[in-house]
């Protein structure tokens, strides 16, 4: 007996705590990763698996410094750096939150009775992330 691919979840916003609890644990078996990169005092950040909801594929990769125009701006939050410079103590990193929105790009349904309505951007949740101060990768480690 071949079992039938199930339709998409419906779309639904959602921020429900829940959803943060079951990313952590996706997180702990490594079906989802994060990982903070720095590269010329720029630094970004990559969320990639399943979602937690919907169980689709998504990558979420977002700049976490600003970079500024050099004329006097500020960068990543240091008053007066000018932007050139990204002034860090070692050992001083803050822990990353990442407020994540499933990007599957599947089309979920809407509702029921809606002719052609699908949210092709994902299926609504939210969850949140928060990498721990050493900024390293999460995900796939016993």
């Amino acid at each position: 007996m071949t079992q039938q691919p199930q339709p998409p979840v419906p779309y639904e916003q959602t921020s429900d705590y829940r959803w943060t609890e079951a990313a952590f644990h996706l997180l702990e078996s490594g079906s989802l990763t994060a990982s903070v990169a720095a590269s010329d005092n720029i630094s970004s950040a990559v969320v990639e698996g399943v979602c937690p909801r919907c169980v689709h594929h998504f990558t979420d990769r977002r700049p976490l410094t600003a970079v500024t125009n050099g004329l006097g701006g500020s960068r990543a939050g240091v008053p007066g750096s000018g932007g050139t410079a990204l002034v860090e103590p070692a050992g001083a990193y803050p822990p990353v939150v990442l407020d994540i929105t499933c990007s599957c790009g599947v089309p979920h349904p809407t509702g029921p009775g809606a002719a052609d309505a699908s949210a092709a951007g994902g299926c609504g949740v939210s969850f949140r992330i928060e990498l721990a101060a050493d900024h390293g990768p999460l995900g796939g480690r016993p």
